[in-house]
């Protein structure tokens, strides 16, 4: 059921985009997959529930089979759907399925933010049947962020039977990898072994540069980072590739694209009017080349459409969910309220702001001229040197393989890399002085991964125009082959070791521990309970771990380290600043504790058997916690 019905159902439901639309299969399929996660998105917000959502989805499917069985009643011709329906695309995307399956079979997660938000937030609306963000979700971290991808994987779920840890994974790396599929599809037949190896080698590429840039393995995980970098070069490339950009079909599709991409994460709104850029100023130099002069209603036509498909809907759907997350009243990480941007010259001299913002500022532009993003040991680069190898590239497929674009694309192409460079980097400078806190702010928390998803955006960037001047055909061409070659070297010269890091069982984390704390805890306690977990020595991240296996009981995430080593009377400290906290909680739990714990607040328990693994019930006793031990 797991590995059958997704793929029938992606299938059927996007041959029925092939029949609407007379496209190719790898044209339609990755919009296929995003129609989907925004028939969930319209559901809830317009019933309230996903059931209405999966319906209709599922009738996607159904009308496929209605149309095939009216065209054979009606003897109708089947010539044109069958070639546009088994086009190249339609074998990569089965041959990717099954890979992919195959792949994470037994992908289980092992990062923190799996964990804390990510993984947490399909199990909230499974149980719910609405989104995470709602005041009866037990989410416990970022229930502001915008729900697409969660959605599609949401809608993987219902389809496979049910929630699992690998149905996430796969969906996240499948509609990663289906981006791809467009740029090499076409009506020729996928039966040849050289378009099999080359499809296989396009993806092998694009794998080892997600490994190349991957500082925190997460091609392991279902972090949105890099699936927003594979779509935004998705729509990038689409935009190159179009011949006609103001026809209803790519107007539809960039417009879907962009309103998919802006409900990813928050930062995705700065790649948004880069996308934008790169559109309008494309579309006049292949008018210009054409020589088409429109007339004045068709050019107002044009301009309406443009406005309302690229400009007004992503927007729109952007500061709708705003507005939602201000009405439930959620905690915000990125708040504009409290974005200052008038302050950033004085804190960058120094002259303004707290001291933490102007240590983030100092340690935020050394780490972009001399922090290393990639993995390999012989390849180091920063980010200002990866974008200048981005480029580099560039002028190497414009040299080579000049004819094969559009007079100024490829140079309109640079110019928007660079200013989505330095717009990407300034945004996320603001973000670190503002948003992050003095602690997370001024040790750059994550920076590598949010850098490395620029980067790998560009690299992903440059595969799509080896793909587009691969499938054209022209002298060219062979000279380029040679620049492909040394990007394909330069790849595979880094850290081989790395490559074993992609497998399961390589990189799987034993979370039997976590998992026997949360089945202790919820054999012996109510489903709406809340649990004060003590940690001794640790970060926090017990907290989340044992609360995603345990769900929906909700746990601290402050109080969960008390201090030991401090010289004062351990009592008093435990009254003025942990008694309040903890009588908001219904059960103490103990996960990791040691002598000295035990001796400084051996006050606390009703008898001397103080050990891992014991569970307390938590009672008022006039304003005062009393632990009751729960056998």
């Amino acid at each position: 059921m797991g590995f059958l019905f997704p793929l029938l159902y992606f299938v059927l439901a996007n041959g029925f985009l092939v029949v609407l639309s007379k496209k190719s299969f790898g044209k339609c399929i990755p919009i296929t997959m995003m129609i989907n996660a925004f028939v969930y998105f319209f559901s809830q917000v317009l019933f309230q529930t996903f059931k209405v959502g999966f319906v209709i989805n599922i009738l996607f499917a159904v009308m496929f089979i209605i149309v095939l069985l009216y065209m054979k009643i009606s003897k109708k011709d089947f010539t044109t759907i069958k070639e546009n329906f088994f086009s190249k695309g339609f074998y990569a995307f089965v041959t990717v399925y099954i890979v992919i399956y195959i792949f994470d079979l037994n992908k289980m997660f092992s990062a923190a933010d799996e964990f804390s938000h990510w993984g947490m937030m399909i199990k909230e609306m499974i149980r719910l049947d609405r989104f995470y963000s709602v005041s009866a979700s037990t989410l416990m971290a970022h229930k502001d962020y915008p729900p697409i991808m969660q959605l599609l994987e949401l809608f993987f779920c219902h389809v496979a039977g049910g929630y699992k840890e690998p149905y996430l994974v796969r969906c996240m790396n499948l509609f990663c990898f289906t981006l791809f599929i467009p740029f090499f599809d076409s009506s020729k037949k996928f039966y040849k072994i050289r378009s099999i190896i080359k499809t296989c080698l396009i993806l092998g590429i694009v794998f080892l540069s997600v490994l190349l840039f991957d500082m925190h393995n997460i091609i392991n995980t279902i972090y949105n980072d890099y699936l927003m970098a594979i779509l935004v070069a998705y729509l990038l490339g689409f935009i190159i590739f179009s011949r006609n950009p103001l026809s209803n079909f790519n107007m539809i599709v960039l417009s879907i694209g962009c309103s998919f991409l802006i409900l990813t994460k928050q930062i995705a709104i700065t790649l948004y009017l880069m996308i934008l850029f790169m559109f309008l100023i494309d579309v006049f130099l292949k008018y210009r080349q054409d020589k088409i002069r429109l007339s004045k209603k068709s050019t107002i036509y044009m301009v309406l459409k443009v406005l309302i498909l690229l400009v007004i809907i992503p927007l729109l759907l952007w500061k709708g969910w705003s507005i939602y997350v201000e009405k439930l009243d959620l905690n915000q990480q990125f708040k504009l309220s409290d974005i200052k941007l008038k302050e950033i010259p004085g804190i960058a001299h120094g002259t303004s702001g707290k001291k933490y913002q102007i240590q983030t500022v100092s340690n935020y532009i050394g780490a972009i001229k001399a922090a290393n993003l990639t993995t390999s040991d012989i390849i180091k680069l920063s980010y200002i040197q990866s974008i200048a190898l981005v480029l580099l590239l560039i002028c190497l497929i414009w040299n080579f393989g000049k004819k094969l674009f559009c007079k100024g694309e490829l140079f309109l192409l640079a110019i928007t890399l660079s200013i989505g460079y330095v717009g990407y980097a300034f945004v996320l400078l603001v973000m670190y002085v503002f948003s992050f806190g003095p602690i997370e702010g001024p040790v750059l928390a994550s920076f590598d991964r949010y850098m490395d998803t620029y980067i790998l955006l560009c690299m992903f960037v440059i595969i799509i125009l080896f793909i587009f001047t691969d499938s054209k055909k022209d002298k060219n061409v062979k000279s380029l082959k040679y620049v492909f070659i040394i990007f394909l070297v330069m790849l595979i010269i880094q850290s081989p070791g790395k490559i074993t890091n992609c497998f399961p069982m390589a990189y799987s984390k034993d979370m039997s521990d976590f998992q026997k704390h949360a089945l202790n805890i919820s054999k012996n306690t109510e489903k709406n309970s809340k649990i004060f977990i003590i940690a001794q020595d640790s970060n926090g991240g017990q907290q989340y771990v044992i609360k995603y296996y345990m769900n929906p009981r909700i746990t601290n995430l402050k109080k969960y380290n008390f201090p030991v080593k401090k010289n004062i009377n351990y009592e008093n400290y435990f009254n003025e600043n942990i008694n309040n906290y903890m009588l908001k909680f219904d059960y103490l739990y103990l996960v990791n504790i040691n002598k000295k714990f035990i001796n400084r607040y051996n006050f606390l328990f009703p008898d001397d058997d103080i050990k891992e693994t014991n569970l307390y019930k938590i009672k008022n006793n006039n304003g005062k916690v009393k632990l009751e031990k729960v056998s």
